[in-house]
């Protein structure tokens, strides 16, 4: 227990304003922190496979997408691109499409009761 305290820094940004449509990101969900920056915004966190942290700014679309993702989910986010919105003319928004599911457990290996101590 003496040193075993892990500074939280946040993690290197995925910046899909400047990613190729059809990018993506993928990690397990570890959280959010809403109200950052001077637009008060949500910063998303991913785990990637590679144990990197990952932060994503979110946006109206984004948001939208993972209000109900619960923390230990895998998620995938793949980038659309930019389109024109319906609603708003000349205005243009970032779009995604977002999945996930619960991660899959890797195969453990089986152990033998006769294994275990008794005073477990």
């Amino acid at each position: 227990m003496a040193n075993d305290w892990k500074k939280v820094e946040m993690g290197d940004a995925w910046d899909y304003k400047n990613a190729k449509k059809g990018s993506e990101v993928i990690g397990l969900f570890v959280g959010k922190e809403e109200n950052v920056g001077e637009n008060n915004s949500i910063v998303y966190t991913l785990e990637s496979p590679s144990g990197e942290m990952i932060s994503i700014w979110g946006s109206t679309v984004l948001d939208l997408r993972l209000k109900n993702i619960k923390v230990g989910e895998e998620v995938r986010i793949v980038y659309l691109g930019q389109l024109e919105s319906e609603k708003r003319k000349g205005k243009f928004y970032h779009n995604f499409d977002v999945y996930h599911r619960e991660p899959i457990m890797e195969k453990v290996e089986e152990v033998n009761p006769e294994d275990i101590p008794a005073n477990l």
